[in-house]
């Protein structure tokens, strides 16, 4: 992995630079990343504040969680490419859907399946991949 990668948003509004790795990388399945998404996961990169620039106008809107986290979610007002989310169980960080981050994508594996309790039958996951019924605990 690179020390710094910069992508852009669909029609090229919006920026994103990260320096360093991710916190950690994951797969989760909840109600919500599923409308998100429009499939049956979203698959995210964690990334603290401090390693992560955002150039350019996002729109947002936040909801409550299963978990009872408020997530914000951060899109671009033209093309609506998901950018970034934030939620309040981790402040300081950033959620990168790793589909945002471009040729990169393919260095962010993810490392863990959560809300794995409403995992869609027909969205094939690794059977290796570790799972958590809602959150992992660290």
């Amino acid at each position: 992995m690179s020390d710094f990668v910069e992508t852009f948003c669909a029609c090229g509004a919006v920026s994103v630079k990260i320096s360093g790795e991710p916190r950690t990388t994951m797969l989760c399945a909840c109600k919500d990343c599923q409308k998100a998404s429009g499939t049956g996961h979203s698959a995210l990169a964690l990334f603290s504040d401090d390693t992560t620039q955002i150039s350019g106008e996002t729109k947002s809107f936040s909801v409550t969680a299963d978990s009872g986290a408020t997530v914000q979610r951060n899109f671009c007002p033209n093309c609506g490419t998901p950018v970034f989310g934030v939620t309040s169980r981790v402040p300081g960080h950033k959620l990168l859907p790793v589909s945002m981050l471009g040729d990169a994508a393919e260095t962010y594996k993810p490392r863990s399946l959560i809300f794995s309790r409403s995992h869609l039958s027909w969205d094939h996951i690794d059977p290796e991949l570790p799972q958590f019924h809602k959150y992992k605990e660290s």
